[in-house]
């Protein structure tokens, strides 16, 4: 086989076009980047002839105030290469139909050269405005086309400076808002003529009204139905209080001031002020507060899956950490069963000297995955929590252990390592971990420190996501504390959850992002040059962990996507799912 047809059929394999894209460069600079996603990086959609897929697969929001898009493109090769431009958006009414400060069709620049896509909203309606700017690219002008379809999305509102009866007069294809006129080349979109402004006044101000009435009525619903709450609300306390005098007259202050002391006493009330008044102070108040809810005890959670601790044998500890250890052990059948094998089992438990905050901490982090069932998930199996004696936390066992501590070793290659990860393989790794976190997400569940310290691994390469309990002593590196008396995965987190402490669903596909990151430089540390200190406001001016060597850009597009500004902006983990399968699939047929 010769190296032409090699070369060749790697690029079908990634879904690209053969000949005309070929020594073709067309992307975004790190300026431009910086603009539009606050990401400082250069984003390709075509590099050397090589159309990047990944990047084109995601529609990027554009900020209202944004106006233009600048391309930077260069054909680099000997022959002449040809172009087409078109553009279409779907709401023509809300955003006038992009323009680009070049010819509909043309030769493509052979030095590197800039061009600008104009988005200019019309200021007459709020909508979200899908649009498209196509690119053909031809070394021959009629066949032989390769087409990349860029596809964004903006929010266009109205603009109370413009009035509204020009807007109407004015023609869909006359610009009000720019000096240019349309180029020869550029497609005019023809819309129906619109309604008469007094026509278009008078419903909306009918529609304006209903939606007024509407709202006073269920306003009005809302005060009767509160109203009517309170009043019954009032009518049980007192039938409480007269009870109680009824059954015990000589003792009646002191049992009505026990009951509110423990039932209807909030939590930050001090407990000497609920016992200075008399019943008849209490009585006066009207209807008592309603009790905070406190969060569950873990003890008592953990209760429902007991083991008894003489059923648990430690054997070999594989993990250590201040106060933490994690212990491979056999859990022994039960004494009064005929039939039931021992089963091996990991063990995570706490020294005697760990405080109580820290063991609290320990049990709660433990609840989380308690009673889920997933081929993802590293599922709670049973529980030693007696009082007096150090908890144990008990897992099924696991081959390989720990994620991070599995990389690491496979990354000592040449001094003995018992494994090599192909980019396959790490690829396949990342697609378990995004159906673990969409199990969790779809039970309401935002694990918060996603890893490769809270994944675990057997010899198969199937991978678990685990609770991050202990993850903060066993794994101290990863974890720190700026002042607020709180250790916590800086470099891992979000802007919006290292700022504000906001987690979602958004900041769970940031951190795997970071996730990703490590699985492909096999387990070293993200922003490991980084003071913690000022992690916040590098994340602010735009600037992210560089692309890992040996890391395939489309792979890294994927990162860079889940590093967004803002929640809204980063991919849903249903996308990252369908990119990440495509790859793998792609990388199998490749080899």
């Amino acid at each position: 086989m010769t190296p032409r047809c090699v070369y060749l059929g790697c690029i079908v394999v990634f879904g690209l076009m053969t000949c005309p894209a070929a020594y073709f460069n067309m992307y975004l600079d790190s300026a431009e980047t910086f603009r539009l996603l606050g990401i400082n990086a250069e984003l390709y959609y075509v590099r050397n002839g090589i159309i990047n897929d990944y990047a084109l697969s995601f529609e990027l929001l554009i900020q209202p105030n944004i106006d233009k898009i600048y391309f930077t493109w260069q054909s680099i090769r000997q022959q002449i290469m040809f172009y087409s431009l078109k553009t279409n958006t779907s709401n023509p009414r809300a955003m006038l139909p992009p323009v680009a400060n070049i010819t509909s069709e043309g030769k493509v620049p052979s030095t590197l050269s800039v061009f600008h896509v104009k988005v200019p909203c019309t200021g007459r309606l709020n909508r979200e405005v899908h649009f498209v700017i196509q690119m053909e690219v031809s070394i021959f002008s009629v066949v032989n086309k390769t087409v990349i379809n860029i596809r964004r999305k903006k929010n266009c509102q109205i603009d109370s400076s413009i009035s509204r009866p020009f807007l109407h007069d004015q023609p869909l294809g006359v610009y009000p808002f720019t000096s240019l006129p349309p180029t020869k080349n550029t497609t005019v979109h023809q819309v129906s003529p619109p309604e008469p402004a007094g026509a278009h006044t008078m419903s909306t101000h009918i529609f304006y009204i209903a939606v007024g009435c509407a709202c006073a009525v269920i306003l009005l619903i809302a005060l009767a139905v509160a109203v009517y709450y309170l009043n019954t609300q009032k009518n049980n306390n007192r039938g409480y209080t007269d009870r109680i005098k009824y059954y015990d007259n000589t003792s009646s202050s002191q049992a009505l001031t026990k009951q509110q002391s423990q039932s209807f006493l909030r939590v930050e009330t001090p407990v000497d002020i609920s016992i200075k008044g008399s019943v008849r102070n209490c009585s006066v108040l009207g209807p008592s507060p309603i009790p905070e809810l406190s969060p569950p005890d873990p003890k008592e959670m953990l209760k429902e899956i007991a083991i008894s601790r003489k059923r648990i044998s430690l054997a070999e500890m594989l993990l250590e950490g201040t106060f933490g250890k994690i212990y491979q052990g056999t859990l022994l059948s039960e004494e009064d069963t005929t039939f039931g094998a021992d089963q091996e089992i990991i063990v995570k438990t706490v020294t005697d000297q760990a405080r109580s905050d820290q063991v609290h901490l320990f049990l709660t982090e433990s609840c989380m995955m308690k009673g889920l069932v997933h081929q993802n998930i590293y599922p709670i199996i049973g529980a030693c929590v007696e009082d007096q004696c150090c908890p144990y936390i008990i897992y099924p066992n696991i081959t390989e252990g720990n994620l991070k501590k599995f990389l690491q070793k496979c990354g000592v290659s040449d001094t003995g390592s018992h494994c090599t990860l192909s980019t396959q393989q790490l690829v396949y790794l990342a697609i378990q971990i995004v159906r673990g976190i969409q199990f969790l997400h779809r039970k309401k569940i935002i694990h918060k420190d996603i890893a490769t310290r809270n994944c675990v691994i057997d010899n198969d390469l199937v991978l678990k996501i685990t609770d991050n309990a202990l993850s903060r002593d066993l794994f101290s590196g990863d974890y720190n504390c700026l002042g607020d008396n709180e250790n916590r995965p800086i470099k891992w987190l979000s802007i919006e959850a290292l700022i504000e402490r906001r987690f979602s669903t958004g900041s769970d596909v940031w951190s795997f992002g970071v996730t990703l990151w490590e699985l492909m430089t096999v387990g070293q540390q993200p922003y490991a040059d980084i003071d913690p200190f000022e992690m916040a406001a590098y994340l602010r001016e735009g600037y992210r962990i560089a692309q890992p060597i040996n890391c395939p850009d489309e792979l890294f597009s994927v990162m860079a996507c889940c590093w967004a500004g803002t929640p809204e902006e980063r991919p849903k983990f249903s996308q990252l799912l369908i990119c990440l399968q495509d790859f793998y699939t792609a990388l199998g047929q490749y080899i």
